[in-house]
């Protein structure tokens, strides 16, 4: 790929609730030290919803698929690599099911994120890896600059 950087970021997570909240320092920080402090808050947030899913979907994911036989079945990964000016943030589950924009009622309790990933993000997106599982993807561009 064009324009990418050799600054790539990797990270395992355990299949935990709390993994988001490992996952959000650790884009903090990465950011930081990249001093993109333009992309933080929104890469916090848009990590904390693509983590939040991947450890439900990873959760939900029947341990006799191809992709927990071949991966770690406790474990599900993120990484974050510039193209660019453009941030591009990557989580992988076991799950083969689709990420789907839900339509949630006003007193659900979730079903809101893929919606935030999709305003806050400049593209976002999925594949399936040839393991098993699946990659859901974005990328978070600078804020534009005001127009004088």
């Amino acid at each position: 790929m064009t324009g990418v950087t050799g600054s790539e970021q990797y990270l395992k997570l355990s299949v935990f609730p709390t993994s988001a909240y490992y996952a959000r320092v650790h884009v903090q920080r990465v950011l930081e030290s990249w001093h993109r402090d333009d992309l933080i808050e929104t890469a916090v947030l848009v990590t904390s919803e693509l983590v939040s899913n991947a450890v439900k979907a990873h959760a939900s994911c029947p341990a006799t698929t191809e992709a927990a036989a071949q991966a770690d079945p406790d474990h599900i990964w993120m990484d974050l690599y510039r193209v660019g000016e453009t941030i591009v943030l990557r989580v992988w589950d076991a799950s083969p099911l689709t990420p789907v924009i839900r339509d949630p009622g006003p007193d659900d309790e979730s079903g809101r994120g893929l919606h935030l990933v999709d305003l806050l993000a400049s593209e976002w997106g999925y594949y399936r890896p040839s393991p098993g599982g699946k990659i859901v993807w974005c990328t978070l561009a600078p804020p534009a600059s005001p127009e004088e």
